[in-house]
């Protein structure tokens, strides 16, 4: 009993491991079939760049050994050689950095098409692209074409693809239908309409409307035909509502005003209320902080930034009166050392969070 429970234990432990192999191998392939796939023509196109840049990388190439005169009257020239052609294959996608395999893959397809196009065509008569993608491995059309049959893209009167605001499904390719597939602020059959807010300017183009528009008649804001929400009519000008005057935050959240449009941002942990960012702009605290300058701190700093305050007023006092004492029979000597003493007690307070400006002048507040 024990053996035959080991033995079905072991056979379901392999049936999960090949059911997890198989899901990854699955996932993997869907993964790699689903992102950056890539179309036959592309593919093509990808082909013949990288075999044109090799043939660049070969161009100064020459045969190898003794007597290369001989090789080149008695064989063919270098430039059109079978060991050229050799050397083109063997670098043929490695210098890509993406699409290396799909590249690879129709090089290995395409290799005898390749080597009739090396041995037996005029590389002056016509690119490779044209005679490899379009004329014989079919993958891709001229430039304003597309479909199976190559059929023209849709022109306007001026002989224009898709009215020159857009491009035809399937262009240069084996796929699509022809449709045209319009820019941005372009719609109709031949993209010659202007979508919704755009307007058609003197330029003949179709331009945006203002950012407060639904809909306009030309550039601006007084142009439009209707505001959009968040915006307002005054004076025939859409202007921006501003969302802030009124309560639209939370109680933990400030308030800031945008085009059209407003955004909410908690306050500072040590806040209660806010008027904006930082721990310096709180309007109320919890009952345990006091609310000093924009900042809630509790009692004991309080007390530290009032005594800290009173000891530096006595020192600055202390100083000035020392030194019109000292030097009283001297008015240009005291008028050095005040200045001295100015700068001095400028860079002390500069360097300060709360300044003995700031602290006397909240204590006198508080008194009132």
């Amino acid at each position: 009993m024990g053996e035959l429970l080991n033995k079905s234990l072991l056979l379901l432990f392999l049936y999960f491991q090949i059911t997890i192999i198989g899901s990854k191998k699955i996932a993997s392939r869907n993964i790699n079939e689903s992102s950056g796939k890539l179309s036959e023509c592309r593919r093509c196109k990808i082909l013949t760049d990288s075999f044109n840049h090799w043939l660049d990388k070969t161009s100064r190439g020459k045969y190898e050994g003794g007597d290369a005169a001989w090789e080149e009257e008695k064989l063919k020239s270098y430039a059109r050689s079978e060991i050229r052609l050799v050397e083109i294959q063997e670098g043929l996608c490695s210098e890509l950095k993406i699409h290396q395999d799909p590249c690879y893959t129709l090089a290995e397809e395409a290799e005898q098409v390749l080597e009739k196009w090396w041995f037996y065509e005029n590389p002056n008569a016509a690119d490779l692209y044209t005679w490899l993608c379009i004329e014989n491995l079919q993958h891709c059309c001229h430039k304003g074409h597309f479909g199976a049959a190559c059929s023209a893209c849709p022109k306007d009167k001026h002989n224009k693809v898709c009215g020159g605001h857009g491009k035809c499904d399937g262009d240069g390719t084996r796929l699509g239908n022809g449709t045209c597939l319009c820019r941005k602020g372009y719609m109709g059959i031949m993209c010659d309409e202007c979508s919704e807010n755009y307007y058609l300017s003197e330029a003949g183009t179709c331009d945006a409307c203002h950012a407060s528009c639904n809909g306009c008649k030309g550039e601006g804001a007084d142009s439009c035909e209707a505001c959009k929400t968040g915006w307002e009519l005054h004076s025939g000008v859409c202007v921006d509502v501003n969302e802030c005057s009124s309560s639209v935050c939370k109680l933990n959240e400030y308030c800031t005003n945008t085009e059209g449009s407003h955004r909410c941002t908690k306050c500072d942990l040590s806040c209660k209320t806010c008027m904006g960012d930082g721990p310096s702009n709180c309007t109320s605290c919890e009952s345990t902080n006091v609310l000093w300058f924009g900042e809630c701190i509790d009692d004991e700093l309080q007390q530290n930034y009032i005594t800290n305050s009173i000891r530096r007023l006595a020192l600055y006092i202390g100083l000035l009166v020392i030194t019109l004492f000292i030097f009283r029979s001297s008015t240009s000597v005291v008028t050095i050392v005040v200045v001295i003493l100015a700068v001095y007690i400028y860079f002390t307070e500069k360097n300060l969070k709360m300044t003995t400006f700031n602290v006397l002048q909240h204590l006198l507040f508080s008194a009132k």
